[in-house]
């Protein structure tokens, strides 16, 4: 005689693996927010970011 419970255990199986999944979604989007809240870099590659190192002649442009 088959068991009754069959489909019963397979639906608690599939709500199982579903909220697991959703566990891993929210993870996911946490990880997400986290990244998001921090600072644009700046890959600009023209921009000058330090001050030229002063020539030895004393003239400022470096020539």
């Amino acid at each position: 005689m088959p068991d009754d419970r069959a489909p019963i255990r397979r639906v608690h199986t599939e709500a199982s693996a579903i909220a697991e999944q959703n566990a891993q979604m929210r993870e996911q989007v946490k990880k997400a927010l986290e990244i998001l809240k921090t600072d644009v870099p700046d890959t600009f590659l023209g921009r000058k970011t330090h001050e030229p190192f002063p020539s030895e002649d004393g003239d400022e442009r470096g020539h």
